[in-house]
């Protein structure tokens, strides 16, 4: 099947690169940003699941069972277990394995529920999303905002992972430089926790006062329900 420049096609180094809004022709290899990280991620394990199906040039990919597709394919099975495992990728390799729009809008609105892609995201969402943006006053990128604050959490958590998601919520980094400051603590608590490694063993209630390894500072204004601004 033809799939370059077919509209119907994208890449996952290319879709991964629409859905952080980054470059991918700006794009260091060796040192991705955490958000474009979690971007490649899901779409990987979202072939590897076979939630979506993948192709290498044209040609689908992991068609049978993981038995036969390391018989048959053990280029791609490497390539990817070492992406699941290490996180090390070839970007030659991404900027060839295609994925189907539809499959993707699909698998996003009914199994990763996240929204599309901007460059496949249906119109009648974005109509939506503005209707939703006018009536709750909530910014039009949210999707990209939320993607930006799992993606430092994540990566602070691997600094240290006894931050606390209601300090994490209310840190310059998340408020400033993820936007944060757009939105309630409480949305922005509710799209980092899943990523909390400690989210198991927590305790309720208010979280203590301590010195953690990294100096988090915290942002002096914080939204709140009752903001109207």
């Amino acid at each position: 099947m033809h799939v370059e420049n077919n509209p119907d096609f994208k890449t996952v180094w290319q879709l991964a690169h629409d859905w952080t809004g980054e470059e991918a022709d700006k794009t260091d290899p060796s040192a991705i940003s955490p958000a474009l990280r979690i971007a490649i991620d899901r779409l990987i394990r979202g072939i590897s699941s076979k939630e979506i199906s993948g192709r290498w040039k044209g040609y689908r990919i992991f068609l049978g069972n993981l038995f036969l597709s390391f018989i048959l394919e053990p280029i791609h099975c490497i390539k990817f277990y070492r992406w699941l495992i290490y996180h090390e990728f070839s970007t030659e390799y991404l900027d060839n394995l295609y994925v189907k729009r539809n499959e993707v809008i699909t698998w996003c609105e009914k199994v990763a529920l996240l929204d599309p892609p901007p460059c496949w995201r249906p119109k009648h969402l974005f109509d939506e999303q503005s209707a939703q943006e006018t009536k709750n006053f909530r910014p039009v990128d949210e999707a990209d905002d939320r993607i930006r604050c799992q993606a430092i959490a994540s990566a602070l958590w691997e600094l240290d992972p006894e931050i606390h998601p209601s300090h994490m919520a209310k840190s310059v980094i998340l408020q400033r430089i993820a936007n944060g400051a757009q939105y309630e603590l409480d949305t922005i608590i509710k799209w980092i926790t899943e990523f909390d490694p400690q989210k198991e063993s927590r305790k309720k209630g208010r979280p203590p006062n301590k010195q953690y390894k990294i100096n988090l500072k915290m942002a002096s204004r914080i939204k709140k329900l009752d903001d109207s601004a």
